[in-house]
Order: C-alpha cells, then structure tokens, then sequence
C-alpha cells in the first residue's frame, strides 16, 4: 500500500496501513483550519480524507470565529442563502483539498480526498441533484473533490450522471447488500460513459459509506420487541454481518470481466468507507468499531477525538471482514435476523427515508445559521 511521510509514527497505525485501511476525518469544518488540527493529523499521517457535513460547520459557525469574515463578505451580497452556504462550503472544501493534496499527490490519488455534500432535493429530482453536484465541483475546483450523494429515490441517477461528467462522487445512506450492488452498477456503467466523454477513467472515482452506527441501532430496536427468545444474541451483529457481505460484494465486483475491461483503462476501484453517524461517539466506541471493521482498500470515518486517542489502543488484529468462515457468519446472522422477525428491506428502506430528513435538517440548520451571520 502506498503511504506518505509521516512526523509521527504510531504502531497501531502501521498495523492498520499494513491492512490496507485508511482513516479519515468525519467532523471536519474551518475551525480545524484555523486551530492547525487539520494540518497536524495530515502530518502525522491520521487522515488520508475528510467529510464536511452541514451539521459540524453550523455548529462551528456558533462555536468559533472561523466564517465570521467570510459570512460579513457574504451579508453583503445580492445572493440567496442558499448562494451563500455553497459559498462558505466550497471555500471550506478548496482549503482542506489543499491541506490534502500532499496525500493525493503521494498516493497518486487513493488518498487525500474531500468529501462535501448538496442541498437536499426531492428524492426523484435527479437532474436538480446533478446540476448542483457539478456546480459546487466547478466552485471547488480541485482534482480531490468528491460530491455527496444519498443513494435513496433519484440518488443513484445523479451520481451516474456526475460521474459521467469525470467529477468524483460519494454515495451515502448505503444499508443492504442490494443498494451496494447498485451502487457498483452505477460506478462501472459511469465509467463507460465518461470515457466516452473524453475524460481519462484514473481521474474519475466513487466511495460507497456504510453507516454501521445507524443500521445496528434501526435493527435493535426492532429486536428489543421480537418475541423470539434468541433475539437478544442477534443485537449489534447486523453492521458486521452486512460489511462483511457487502464486502464479499466489493470482492466479487473487482473479479469480474466488466471490472476487468475498465481497470484496462486505468480505472480505480470504488472504495468502502465505514461511518457511524449516531449520537456523537466516544473515542473507544469509534475505535472499537474500527477493530471490528478492517478488510483491504477500505476506510473508516472518524471524529477528531478518536484519531487523536489511535495511539491507546494496543493494537488491531488483521482482516476481520474477508474470507469464508465471516461470510457465513454474516449470512447466519441474516438468517437469524429473519426468524425474529425483522423485514431487512423494510429496515433499510426506513433508514434511507431517516438519513434525508436528518440532511434536510442539517441543511436548514446551516442555512439560519448563515442568515443570522
């Protein structure tokens, strides 16, 4: 695996990079510009990636200085606040794009990307999705852009079409092996299309995230009222089950023909990354998922806190996602999971329609945030 130099050196995290794993930065905004935090984990070799979410930079916005000058440029100007928030959010996204592009460049792009997300539309507006989706990519203007978008109701048809447009996509809200392999179709296909655009197929790349936190706490609560008496052995399986299928998928997906014929053009796989977007976590509840989450060419989003506390740890022990034995595992507990009731497609479907009204919560959060500024 490639690296990149690092001032500080962590065990631990050589384990993780011997696996392949990468870490990223889940609660980025300006204020880790502004204090130095973002410069000092890209040193250290912590972060190889960053999400921006709307949530963390209207909180910023109340708990620090760090957008004061740009919101009194913007209280000026003849623009919606809707204008304004894409304003402050690609300004955000161009700063830690720089901070990263050592990353990127060392890495020859498998690491150092940013991740920044478009307003919520209606689910089946796929057009509005991917015209603003290239819109704040122009704004952005950097090679290690990635454009956020939920994979629910006209999701997946936008990000085909920003793809085809050579400019780089993360698909989120992910809960089931069926939307993963959608997910794939989608990339593959996208990738046809944009090199017949003329855009070269290493430039264009797609992540898929997982959010292990919400599926393991959508499906407890369904187990907490199962009358079946082995329905509490099933709580906080469901995540790992469902990385490791999808993970056998990822497998699968880079062993077929189809893959085979666009790696012949310079392709990039698309990557895994495994967030928990619950209830903020404690650093050892984020590190321990990580341990129980580390397969190769895959990543793990995590708050500040827990990159900072890596060093605790006293070590992570190899794959726990590939092979037969934790693919049969997953799928039992799939099975199990049916027994007691549980509608898997119904869960999923449920968390799908949740992480929108989160987004679209966020979002107007950030946008009164913005209008008070």
């Amino acid at each position: 695996m490639i690296t990149w130099p690092r001032s500080k050196h962590s065990a631990v995290l050589d384990q993780l990079t011997a696996e392949g794993v990468g870490l990223w930065l889940d609660d980025y905004h300006r204020g880790r510009l502004a204090d130095g935090s973002l410069e000092r984990l890209v040193a250290d070799g912590l972060v190889g990636g960053v999400v921006s979410r709307p949530a963390a930079v209207a909180r910023a916005m109340a708990d620090t200085t760090a957008y004061g000058n740009q919101l009194n440029r913007l209280s000026g100007a003849a623009t919606s606040a809707e204008e304004r928030v894409y304003a402050i959010l690609a300004e955000d996204a161009r700063a830690a794009c720089t901070a990263l592009e050592p990353v990127f460049r060392a890495t020859k792009g498998m690491h150092g990307w940013v991740s920044v997300g478009i307003a919520p539309r209606p689910a089946a507006d796929a057009a509005a999705m991917a015209d603003h989706s290239r819109l704040l990519a122009e704004q952005v203007d950097r090679p290690n852009i990635l454009i956020r978008i939920p994979v629910a109701g006209g999701g997946l048809a936008a990000a085909g079409d920003v793809l085809a447009h050579g400019v780089g996509v993360h698909l989120t809200s992910v809960y089931s092996v069926r939307r993963y392999d959608q997910a794939v179709d989608t990339y593959f296909r996208s990738l046809e299309h944009a090199t017949s655009n003329g855009h070269a197929a290493s430039a264009v790349t797609s992540l898929v995230s997982l959010d292990i936190g919400r599926l393991d706490a959508g499906v407890d609560a369904l187990l907490g009222g199962s009358a079946d008496p082995s329905a509490a052995a099933l709580r906080g399986q469901t995540a790992v089950a469902t990385a490791r299928l999808v993970y056998r998928r990822y497998e699968e997906s880079l062993g077929g023909p189809h893959w085979r014929s666009l790696v012949a053009d310079g392709a990039r796989p698309q990557r895994l990354l495994w967030t928990s977007e619950n209830a903020p976590e404690s650093p050892r509840t984020a590190l321990d998922r990580v341990e129980r989450l580390i397969a190769w060419m895959t990543s793990h989003a995590l708050p500040q806190t827990a990159l900072e506390s890596l060093d605790s740890r006293e070590g992570f022990h190899g794959d726990t996602l590939s092979g037969s034995a934790e693919h049969d595992a997953a799928r039992r507990v799939m099975e199990a999971l049916g027994r007691s009731g549980v509608v898997f497609d119904s869960v999923t479907r449920d968390l799908e329609t949740a992480a929108i009204e989160r987004e679209r919560t966020a979002w107007n959060e950030l946008l009164t945030a913005v209008q008070a500024g």
